[in-house]
């Protein structure tokens, strides 16, 4: 039988307040750092995501939401340029970017 091909998925989001990109952690929470997001790595993980995403567009917690690639490796990041530029910030003006990862505290 063939293994499974694995997956690399998180699940993302704006905020409905004021449209701020959101990103699913692990605690079951939304936070606007990339680095904090939830990595699914089997399909049903990635399904699960999908679920906690419709069921948050339901309860009109956030709009426009999405389970998307994440490129394999120690960092997460987005697998592509569109969600990399949702995540960091405009590309024109590298003064407004934010961080992927929060503040130390």
């Amino acid at each position: 039988m063939a293994q499974a091909k694995p997956v690399n998925k998180m699940l993302t989001a704006n905020r409905l307040r004021n449209g701020e990109t959101l990103y699913y952690t692990a605690a079951g929470a939304w936070s606007q750092y990339v680095a904090e997001a939830k990595v699914a790595t089997t399909a049903e993980d990635a399904e699960a995501l999908a679920k906690i995403g419709a069921a948050a567009y339901a309860a009109n917690l956030v709009i426009d939401v999405a389970v998307i690639d994440v490129t394999p490796g120690a960092e997460v990041r987005p697998a592509h340029i569109r969600e990399v530029i949702r995540a960091t910030g405009p590309t024109v003006r590298t003064d407004l970017n934010k961080p992927v990862t929060p503040p130390q505290r």
